[in-house]
């Protein structure tokens, strides 16, 4: 079951102009630019995402019914906070959805994600940065079952379609497992990733079953790596 039966929410594609959009945006980083766009904005760009991410939430639900699925909450920002930054362009030129626990950042959570770039579009799950306090579960997880994890992630549904990603110490920190299973215990951060610059997939409806799907593959090895099952 995908959960989407009887969803009434009305999802036709991407918009074509989003992708022109994120395109003057990285050239016109400014205020004025934004404002005298806003309303293209809200109808090429957040609307489309806005349903997107409605219709996915039953789905999302089904694979951690702890997610936050309020769109608002999993449509990325397209204000970047920019406080904390030498890079001071107040606007980003590509935008996200984010499944993630409620009252969690993307930095403190795994989170589950679709995004739209200039020129590529991808989903999967991972981490926004390394951050110990979630790889420690995460070890912990795959060290106290070694053999399911690495059943899981070689799945081959999963292992042709997601590519993996995160840095890895540069000195081996876990020498006395065996290799297949230190090479995931190296890993600072830990993501699974699928990309493509076949933009032309993302205007029409069936985006949304194809995130769908790979939702639904990665739920096992999502479900493992949260320790919810």
């Amino acid at each position: 079951m995908t959960g989407k039966t009887n969803n009434p929410v009305h999802f036709e594609g991407m918009h074509e102009d989003m992708y022109s959009f994120f395109w003057e945006i990285a050239f016109q980083n400014e205020t004025v630019f934004f404002e005298k766009n806003r309303k293209r904005f809200m109808e090429s760009v957040k609307k489309p995402l806005l349903q997107l991410a409605a219709v996915l939430g039953p789905v999302a639900a089904e694979i951690d019914p702890n997610f936050n699925l309020n769109p608002t909450s999993v449509v990325s920002r397209i204000r970047r906070d920019t406080r904390y930054t030498k890079d001071k362009s107040p606007y980003r030129d590509h935008m996200w959805l984010g499944f993630r626990p409620s009252k969690t950042y993307l930095s403190e959570c795994f989170v589950i994600y679709a995004e739209f770039e200039r020129e590529f579009f991808g989903y999967g799950m991972g981490m926004y940065a390394p951050e110990p306090s979630l790889m420690q579960p995460i070890r912990e997880r795959i060290i106290a079952r070694p053999a399911a994890f690495l059943e899981l992630v070689s799945e081959p549904r999963f292992s042709s379609m997601f590519s993996v990603e995160g840095e890895l110490y540069k000195k081996d920190r876990f020498p006395d497992y065996p290799e297949n299973v230190r090479w995931w215990l190296n890993h600072k951060s830990l993501s699974f990733c699928y990309t493509s610059t076949d933009l032309a997939r993302t205007l029409r409806p069936e985006i949304s079953d194809e995130i769908e799907q790979a939702m639904l593959i990665m739920k096992p090895v999502y479900r493992f790596i949260r320790g919810l099952d």
